[in-house]
């Protein structure tokens, strides 16, 4: 069985290319193609193990994830998320590939905020504010940066060091102005595009430094202790949406949060896949939007798929 590292996957898919299979997927999850329970959790001393099957309706593929998410691995300079990845053939049960499921994940979660963007976010927005400088942060760059034509990118993260590294990095490989920034009121200010992606168990923001007509993508927090997004936020959104409502519900400890202070109900969650791209013309450039995404296990099912054939089978995509 070939194991796919994570350098070889970070080249397999253009991010315009990935944004499109999961937004599938998320149009799958909303019409009730897929089939994958939600994650199981296993709590270990400093962080979590997560097992997260994967399979959608009619699919040809299914997969398997494992991942251990350690948030006191970035003080000790290691990642905060190990995982692999396994693709099954659906039909005959035979493991097809082992994937480095840490550059999967970063991967198809920053595909997810590019999906949250290109579906929710204004269509004239020029500066993306990323709060968290560790592996999924070049991601959310990556996607939202396919997805809108964005001018200049704020960095910020408490580490100074971290942030300025990362800031110069995606710079160099980017070609767009990324900017580190001290502040983090400072540069939600200037968002127009905000991307939280942080193990942050309390808000990492004040909803009232958002400025009218900014779209939000929070990815960080995946369980109910977590907290990245402030629960008034919530309350000025015109839209939240979810990747999915029953997973948030579960899950979501920004979306909990805010429920449970009366911001919003479970009935305001709308499914991201039930968005239509046609809901942009009416868009009010004022309002304020939220994708709220806790991952997905359709997510790693699609993007898995689609890397697993670019590498080993060219060609052989439907």
């Amino acid at each position: 069985m070939p194991f796919l590292d994570g350098e070889r996957i970070r080249w397999a898919v253009p991010m315009a290319d990935l944004l499109d299979v999961i937004e599938a997927a998320y149009r799958d999850v909303a019409t009730g193609r897929d089939r994958s329970p939600l994650r199981s959790h296993v709590e270990l001393r400093d962080g979590s193990l997560l097992l997260m099957p994967g399979v959608r309706e009619g699919g040809s593929g299914a997969t398997v994830k494992l991942v251990t998410v350690m948030p006191r691995n970035a003080s000790r300079g290691l990642p905060t998320i190990h995982a692999i990845v396994i693709w099954f053939d659906a039909d005959t049960g035979r493991p097809l590939a082992l994937l480095d499921g840490a550059a999967v994940t970063a991967m198809r979660t920053g595909a997810a905020s590019g999906v949250g963007t290109r579906l929710l976010a204004r269509t004239d927005v020029e500066t993306l504010t990323v709060i968290g400088a560790g592996g999924q942060a070049e991601w959310q760059i990556r996607a939202v940066l396919a997805a809108r034509p964005i001018r200049r990118v704020l960095v910020y993260a408490r580490d100074t060091a971290r942030r300025d590294t990362f800031a110069d990095r995606m710079a160099q490989a980017t070609g767009v102005d990324v900017v580190s920034v001290p502040s983090a009121e400072a540069a939600v200010r200037e968002a127009d595009v905000l991307c939280c992606a942080t193990t942050s168990t309390d808000p990492v923001f004040d909803a009232a430094w958002v400025k009218p007509g900014t779209h939000i993508n929070g990815i960080g927090a995946y369980h109910r202790g977590m907290v990245e997004l402030p629960p008034e936020l919530f309350g000025r959104a015109s839209v939240v949406a979810v990747d999915s409502r029953e997973a948030s519900l579960a899950e979501a400890g920004d979306v909990i949060a805010a429920i449970e202070r009366g911001f919003i109900t479970g009935e305001d969650l709308m499914e991201i896949g039930c968005v239509e791209r046609s809901w942009l013309a009416s868009r009010d450039p004022a309002e304020i939007t939220v994708f709220k995404s806790v991952g997905l296990a359709i997510q790693d099912v699609a993007a898995a798929e689609m890397i697993a054939l670019r590498l080993l089978h060219p060609g052989a995509e439907a």
